[in-house]
């Protein structure tokens, strides 16, 4: 069964274990030197949604790690104030709050969270980066469209679409081989 439960609260989430290998090859399919043609625009429009949704489902996940990192630190953050302060020999409530923040796991779940964080902000910067693409592109094909629509010349113009041909005036003089001197 296909949950969102199990989407989105994926037990063993790290960011260590994270695949970007999706996002590089979609990036490295972009064009690098600006030049753009209509099936390059076509291909690499689909390829940004597909990037945007990656990245979005990660920011969920991203989410949900970053709540239970929080946990953890405030976890980490009590045992050192009540249990491992005590068992120290600390007895003000100042002296603890400093013991606790100067502890190794406390410092640890800081890190892991400040990670998480900062994991979550570059997912959000591609999801930008893919978007603006995604916009050029669009934009690109939507101005293709409009000159070929308006040229009346191509697959997508009123006489290619009919089938119909070019007539020609019943006035118009057809020169044929005999009219043309040869010498």
């Amino acid at each position: 069964m296909n949950s969102l439960y199990n989407k989105l609260f994926k037990n063993g989430l790290s960011i260590k274990n994270i695949d970007i290998s999706p996002l590089n090859d979609i990036a490295a399919q972009l064009p690098a030197s600006g030049f753009i043609d209509l099936n390059i625009a076509e291909r690499c429009l689909v390829l940004t949604l597909e990037a945007q949704n990656f990245c979005q489902e990660k920011i969920v996940q991203l989410d949900r790690l970053i709540g239970s990192l929080e946990s953890e630190k405030n976890k980490a953050w009590s045992n050192a104030a009540l249990t491992k302060a005590k068992a120290e020999g600390y007895k003000t409530a100042k002296d603890k709050e400093w013991f606790a923040q100067s502890d190794d796991d406390y410092i640890a779940a800081c890190n892991e969270l400040v990670l998480a964080k900062a994991t979550k902000k570059w997912f959000e910067n591609k999801v930008s980066y893919f978007s603006g693409w995604h916009y050029a592109l669009k934009t690109f094909l939507k101005r293709d469209y409009v000159i070929e629509n308006s040229s009346n010349i191509g697959y997508n113009s009123v006489d290619a679409v009919s089938g119909s041909l070019p007539s020609r005036d019943e006035d118009e003089v057809v020169a044929s081989s005999d009219d043309i001197p040869w010498e």
